[in-house]
């Protein structure tokens, strides 16, 4: 892959994170902070994956101060995620929900104050990683899926529902957002069934999502048993569907179906 595809890659996805920022700090809309933190975590992913394939190190290094970003968008995220299981789950805790809202808004205030500095160290970083991309073989780009996919079917044949299930999501993640990357060289290399693994991920994701709304509840400040009680069955029922997915992983993850031939 030439510098020139990963830049224009690059400048695509960086765009699409600098709309959902400037429409964050315009309205406060928690849907385009949403959308901020997903493509920063698909750049990220890219850059990852561009130096990993390369073993160019400095990418990420390189692209920490829009992490820093991140986590303080993470803030006011994670208060709203909160309220929504509230929501969800018909909480009465009316000092949860005002220190929660507080949160938002106080956090919200803030970050749209820092709107010029954060727009200025995201445009900053941009001008020195697109100075920074390696050009990556074809090679090992298939030979770093390959590797990366025995990975993950050594972790989830090992790991059982810890912490390192959500690791696995990751690894995943990294390979799905790559693919359009990275399709050209894995062509005839590798079949990548990016429906399966899409699913097995996003399974995860419910599951790791519950276990976060568990601990929640369990918190000093709720001890709620009830929901807990709710949101650990809703678990069993996703922990036996990613047992089920994950049962011969790389097979699944390595087979693409086919359509039926016309007749």
């Amino acid at each position: 892959m030439k510098k020139k595809e990963e830049a224009k890659y690059l400048e695509k996805e960086w765009k699409e994170m600098n709309l959902h920022l400037k429409s964050f700090i315009e309205t406060g809309d928690q849907e385009a902070l949403h959308r901020f933190r997903v493509q920063i975590k698909k750049l990220r992913a890219m850059l990852s994956f561009f130096e990993d394939t390369s073993k160019q190190p400095g990418l990420l290094k390189g692209f920490k101060p829009v992490r820093k970003i991140f986590k303080t968008a993470g803030l006011i995220r994670e208060a709203h995620i909160n309220l929504q299981l509230g929501e969800l789950y018909h909480l009465k805790n009316e000092a949860f929900e005002s220190g929660q809202q507080r949160i938002i808004d106080e956090g919200t205030i803030e970050f749209r104050d820092s709107g010029k500095k954060f727009t200025k160290n995201i445009r900053d970083v941009y001008k020195h990683l697109i100075k920074q991309l390696p050009g990556v073989q074809n090679h090992s780009i298939a030979d770093y899926y390959k590797n990366q996919l025995q990975q993950i079917s050594t972790n989830l044949a090992v790991s059982g529902f810890t912490e390192d299930m959500h690791t696995s999501r990751k690894l995943i993640k990294i390979l799905v957002y790559n693919h359009k990357l990275a399709e050209k060289a894995l062509n005839g290399s590798l079949s990548f069934n990016t429906k399966y693994l899409d699913k097995l991920q996003d399974t995860i994701g419910k599951w790791h999502d519950n276990v976060v709304a568990a601990q929640l509840f369990s918190s000093p400040e709720l001890d709620d048993k009830p929901i807990v009680a709710k949101i650990n069955r809703k678990n069993a029922g996703i922990k036996h569907t990613i047992t089920s997915l994950a049962d011969d992983f790389l097979n699944k993850a390595t087979t693409v179906e086919t359509a039926d031939p016309k007749i």
